[in-house]
């Protein structure tokens, strides 16, 4: 009898021998609930640090929470974990949209998979029932096109696909995996893994029953969490006008904060005429409807319509980073030069934070006379050619010409050019990274000190308010709540963003961790008070950490910020001359690595902390080793 709240069973697929088993989901999901933390487990557990990311053996793992698929809100959420490409070091991605849902209806709460097809193929779930089917006519689609033909092919406009676009099958590192044509799992490769496996896509369609343990208790929980929101004073707003919308309009902190690094970094802040013609209010003409994932009772992403002119395009799909990675960074402030170069990364499968910034890269390069247009295939790589932008991710998602020398991400790049073009190449342990972070301290030390090494939706403090910006204090302690919460959301499939209404009137999560608790517990059985949730929590956490002292080799010198941030100020703006104290951020490393008990020299965990965690086992691996201090 299958668990309540769980389509009860993990698919394994070895794309090499072309085999398919399955195993109960209940071996992992009562120490590691679901999502992030099942995948967690089998990752470290089963894949040796001399497996290379790229390797037939590198595993690619799907997890989905048991919330996904339900009445609770805001819960459609797919983790997806792998070995990372770009560090070699734990790589994980997350994405929204309706794929979670129809998977567990059709079986499977993980898929697990190994090997390398001979031939590309696609992943086909079905009310239990699984195969692998030819894709050699899907290869070179776009992500787009992939899922209009398999729908096509099953005759059924509800199958849910998620897949890679020529950026994956070109095994480019800045490739993502795509979801209802617009939901990103970004950051750290996975598409070129996909790629990597011949593995085009997963399409899924189901009616399997999902169980509820305690229906009454369950439906006033869900009944809790939905009258909380509908009080949240911007739900309304959010509707009408999505989250870019609400917040990011011209005169929010936000476009104050260096959250939006202008030209590669070399300032956080840009000309206030640039931005209102960007901002979230003035954009609104672009902005047709508001649109929800699975399960979500406000929506935040918007349907963009740029009518006609050379930039005529329409999908959806426009968020915060978009307007880093493609206005800030470039310093391009067309709004249909930009809304065109978003939508055409979901159309080809890139991650437009990761993909923005070996461009901005390459465009200060061009700046400094390091690249000239014989190397750029003749494009100006002049900041605002907003065309040289979308040209150059065409060439990058096919590697074409100087896109492939792009391809491989900033820290090769710069590695491979030199000319002191190393000083601005903005990495966070070998992977790219979009986020400025000399001006909001919270948020810069959650991005250098996450797992999923340079991504900001671990451990980063999300706050816009200007008193917060700047200050030290609390830093540490203030994202080591934020990572426990964080991986509560992962392992429950619940949707970061929009879950803050859940907690709206505390700076806190921990009101919202105790409406997951209670959501949690009701469906599947289980007993999980907060303070269980967060143990978990931490569990997964250290999980990531060992995988990452095993196979990337990081200790505490890999815990710093890009050079850049480290050495350069602000250059203008109300945070004129903000940077790194590096004093400072000594301390936040002891402070956190204390809070975690962590050895302070190394960054590397203890046996005493690991064995408290119940992780006896994964000491004894480091120590194996040589890699417990």
């Amino acid at each position: 009898m299958k668990p309540h709240g769980y389509a009860g069973r993990i698919l394994r697929v070895d794309l090499t021998e072309g085999r398919i088993t399955e195993e109960p989901t209940i071996r992992y999901a009562e120490r590691y609930v679901g999502g992030r933390g099942v995948n967690a487990r089998i990752l470290f557990d089963e894949l040796s640090p001399s497996v290379k990311p790229l390797d037939p053996e590198n595993m690619l793992l799907f997890g989905v929470g048991p919330l996904v698929g339900t009445l609770s809100p805001f819960c459609s959420r797919v983790s997806i974990d792998t070995k990372s490409p770009f560090t070699g070091g734990v790589g994980s991605a997350n994405c929204g949209g309706h794929l979670g849902a129809e998977m567990k209806y059709a079986g499977y709460d993980n898929l697990v998979v190994t090997g390398r097809a001979e031939n590309p193929v696609y992943l086909w779930l079905s009310d239990g029932e699984a195969e692998l089917v030819d894709a050699g006519g899907l290869w070179g689609k776009t992500t787009w096109d992939t899922e209009r033909a398999i729908r096509s092919s099953r005759n059924d406009n509800e199958v849910r696909v998620i897949g890679i676009g020529p950026a994956g099958e070109n095994q480019v590192k800045s490739a993502c995996i795509i979801s209802d044509r617009a939901k990103a799992a970004g950051g750290s490769g996975v598409g070129a893994v996909m790629g990597s496996k011949n593995l085009k896509a997963v399409a899924t369609r189901g009616i399997l029953p999902v169980t509820v343990a305690e229906p009454e208790r369950f439906i006033e929980a869900v009944d809790s969490a939905r009258r909380k929101i509908e009080q949240f004073p911007k739900a309304k707003l959010y509707r009408e006008d999505g989250y870019y919308g609400v917040e990011s309009v011209y005169g929010s902190p936000a476009w104050e904060a260096g959250f939006r690094p202008v030209r590669n970094g070399q300032d956080d802040y840009w000309d206030p005429e640039k931005i209102k013609r960007v901002a979230g209010d003035t954009i609104k003409p672009y902005r047709k409807k508001i649109l929800a994932c699975f399960g979500c009772p406000v929506g935040c992403m918007p349907w963009m319509v740029v009518p006609d002119g050379p930039y005529k395009v329409e999908g959806e799909g426009w968020w915060n980073n978009s307007s880093n990675s493609f206005c800030t960074r470039v310093d391009c402030d067309d709004p249909e030069a930009a809304i065109k170069a978003h939508l055409l990364t979901n159309q080809l499968g890139l991650d437009g934070d990761n993909a923005s910034v070996v461009i901005g890269w390459a465009f200060e390069c061009y700046e400094k006379g390091l690249l000239t247009e014989e190397d750029t295939d003749g494009l100006e790589l002049t900041w605002g050619n907003h065309d040289a932008v979308i040209s150059l991710l065409e060439k990058l998602a096919y590697r074409e010409g100087f896109g492939g020398f792009l391809a491989d991400g900033v820290k090769a790049a710069a590695e491979r050019l030199g000319g002191g073009s190393d000083e601005f190449a903005v990495h966070i342990k070998g992977q790219d990274s979009v986020d400025g972070i000399r001006v909001s301290k919270g948020w810069g030390f959650g991005v250098v000190t996450s797992p999923a090494a340079g991504r900001h939706l671990r451990g980063a403090i999300h706050s816009f308010s200007p008193e917060r910006f700047l200050s030290y204090d609390s830093v540490p302690w203030m994202v080591y709540m934020q990572e426990q919460y964080k991986a509560i959301l992962d392992m429950t499939g619940t949707c970061l963003y929009n879950n803050g209404l859940l907690s709206w009137e505390t700076e806190a999560s921990g009101h919202a961790a105790h409406h997951l608790a209670e959501l949690t517990s009701s469906l599947t059985g289980m007993n999980l008070d907060v303070e269980r949730f967060t143990r978990m929590g931490l569990q997964v956490h250290n999980l990531e950490k060992a995988f990452n002292t095993l196979h990337g080799g990081f200790t505490r010198r890999d815990d710093y910020p890009p050079k850049r941030y480290w050495e350069e100020p602000v250059k203008s703006g109300p945070y004129a001359g903000e940077r790194i104290d590096h004093e400072k951020w000594e301390h936040m490393l002891d402070e956190y690595y204390g809070l975690h008990g962590w050895d302070l020299e190394t960054g590397w965990q203890t046996r005493e902390t690991l064995v408290s965690l119940g992780l006896t086992d994964v000491a004894d691996r480091l120590e194996a080793a040589g890699r417990l201090p």
